[in-house]
């Protein structure tokens, strides 16, 4: 036994506080963000105490996790009488007291290890969603204790608060990653010209090491019977339906009538099209996709809806996944739909909404398979698509190439930080900020 081992040992399990990326939430991406996290830290640490922020109520044990784990409930809420609420986490900090449960929980933490949902460690939504996204990061920093920012889209910042409060949150983070290079430009930027560059690392989507797992065998029967012949997967994403959305994200044309063009070029083309949802509501409200897949199916003539089907919604994020890398080419506007197929080596094209998607592709070689919806829509947008359908099995050799080394380093990169998370520990449990 090294004396790196048995210093570990004599510290106890790892104790890890994750924010930003809940489980059950219905958003298949963010699922898969945090399924993806727990089990790269199981598969490293299996005694790991780990405790999962979400919006739940209460502290709630969470044995199917493969870890000795638990879920914590917070809210940015009004009702401060709650011990959920950030306003009653941040009195029971400033007093010191061990009473509040998520509290005690981060002052014990040896790093809180922060998503932010992703992509939403930015001002694009409103000061309201950041100030809920930044709130577990500001709470890890006024405890003392080491912040990781997991690999994450940072920004854009439009406004001068977003952009001061963002540099420094970056700067008082212990270890940072960003999932592509753009994203790590800008996270150079936030931090300075002073900050310790080496904690400043170029990273990968971590949904990227999320295993398939094939579903109830009812359904994997029922999609092996779909991909039996030529068939392709579409995911319409409920977030891009109306004039709201269209505002709000500047997109270039009507989103329901290009994919519905497309869905029915596809179809001309001979394949079967199986709708993937991954967003998912019960009753279909909200931003679900499933409310977005009904549209586009009502606007098909009979005889083509009749060549469409449609993924359980229900299933999970690793079921999704199996499902996607069963199609010949597939197609979506939710990012962590198409890097279910990026991972499997699945061909893919996204019509994205965000310059996200586009640093998410190059890492795989292939960003000349993104089209912006935000300048282009219509038939100029189809054609395009089509243009990677044509082109999948050029583009499969591609990532066949290229995924084996993004999926090995999305791996890695949990192994660094806990690795980095040990060291911190062996020299007292506190790590110097970034800058």
């Amino acid at each position: 036994m090294t004396s790196h081992e048995g210093g570990a040992r004599a510290l106890g399990a790892l104790r890890l506080v994750l924010a930003g990326a809940s489980l059950g939430t219905g958003n298949r991406g963010v699922e898969a963000l945090a399924r993806s996290v727990v089990d790269s830290i199981g598969g490293h640490r299996a005694d790991a105490a780990l405790t999962v922020l979400d919006d739940g109520w209460g502290v709630r044990r969470a044995p199917d996790l493969g870890l000795n784990a638990s879920l914590a409930g917070v809210r940015w809420s009004r009702r401060v009488h709650r011990p959920e609420s950030w306003a009653r986490i941040r009195l029971a900090q400033a007093l010191g007291s061990s009473r509040n449960p998520v509290a005690a929980r981060i002052a014990t933490a040896d790093a809180l290890l922060d998503l932010s949902g992703g992509d939403s460690f930015t001002d694009l939504y409103g000061p309201a969603r950041l100030a809920a996204v930044s709130a577990p990061k500001h709470a890890a920093i006024r405890a003392g204790r080491p912040l990781v920012l997991l690999p994450q889209t940072y920004g854009p910042f439009a406004t001068t608060r977003g952009r001061r409060d963002a540099e420094r949150i970056v700067r008082s983070a212990s270890l940072a990653f960003a999932r592509d290079p753009h994203s790590h430009e800008v996270l150079v930027d936030l931090a300075g010209a002073d900050a310790d560059h080496t904690r400043l690392r170029q990273g990968v989507d971590v949904a990227f090491a999320l295993r398939p797992r094939r579903p109830a065998e009812d359904v994997a029967a029922q999609v092996l019977e779909w991909t039996a012949g030529p068939v392709v997967g579409v995911n319409v994403s409920g977030l891009l339906l109306g004039s709201d959305a269209r505002e709000t994200f500047a997109l270039a044309g009507d989103y329901l009538a290009t994919v519905t063009d497309l869905v029915r070029r596809l179809l001309e083309a001979g394949s079967l099209v199986v709708f993937v949802p991954h967003v998912y509501s019960p009753g279909g409200c909200g931003e679900s996709d499933i409310v977005a897949i009904r549209q586009v199916r009502d606007r098909l003539a009979p005889a083509e809806r009749a060549r469409t089907r449609v993924v359980p919604p229900e299933l999970g994020p690793s079921e999704l996944k199996w499902c996607i890398s069963q199609v010949d080419w597939f197609v979506g506007s939710r990012m962590h739909a198409t890097i279910a197929a990026l991972s499997t080596a699945t061909p893919v094209a996204a019509y994205a909404y965000s310059g996200k998607t586009v640093g998410v592709f190059d890492t795989c070689g292939v960003r000349d398979h993104v089209v912006d919806a935000r300048r282009v829509a219509g038939g100029e947008a189809v054609e395009v698509l089509m243009g990677s359908f044509g082109a999948r099995e050029t583009t499969r050799t591609a990532l066949a190439r290229s995924v084996r080394a993004v999926v090995r380093q999305s791996q890695e990169q949990v192994a660094d930080l806990l690795a980095a998370v040990e060291g911190w520990r062996e020299i007292g449990g506190t790590a110097q900020p970034i800058a």
